[in-house]
């Protein structure tokens, strides 16, 4: 009974959505510090790595996606010294980002309280 509490694809996928949101917040983060690097290249998180993942855990197929990041489908144009972070779009991302993030640990929360209702015997 408890494994398939735990085992659900619903804690899978806010544990997913999480690890996804805290990993692209480090990818976001260093390319905001490298706004003025000479050379560096925008860097994203694969999204379609990410909705392989979620298919993958509703579809009871467990073995996990590994999420990579690589260049930036949405960088900015190049600048003369060879950099092409946009700010104002990475700060967007970052907004976007922090909103799925705040998402999923509200589901996670929601479903750990409900959990916590079912062991106590409290019906809603």
């Amino acid at each position: 009974m408890l494994d398939r509490l735990f085992n659900g694809a619903s804690l899978s996928a806010s544990e997913a959505m999480l690890l996804y949101a805290a990993s692209r917040q480090k990818v976001i983060a260093a390319n905001i510090a490298n706004v003025d690097t000479v050379g560096y290249k925008t860097r994203d998180l694969s999204d379609a790595d990410f909705r392989r993942q979620l298919d993958r855990l509703f579809s009871s197929k467990g073995e996990p996606v590994v999420i990579r990041s690589g260049p930036a489908l949405d960088a900015g144009i190049v600048k003369p010294n060879g950099n092409n972070v946009d700010l104002d779009r990475e700060m967007a991302k970052m907004v976007r980002n922090t909103a799925l993030h705040s998402t999923a640990a509200a589901l996670l929360a929601q479903q750990f309280t409900l959990l916590r209702e079912a062991i106590a015997g409290r019906v809603l």
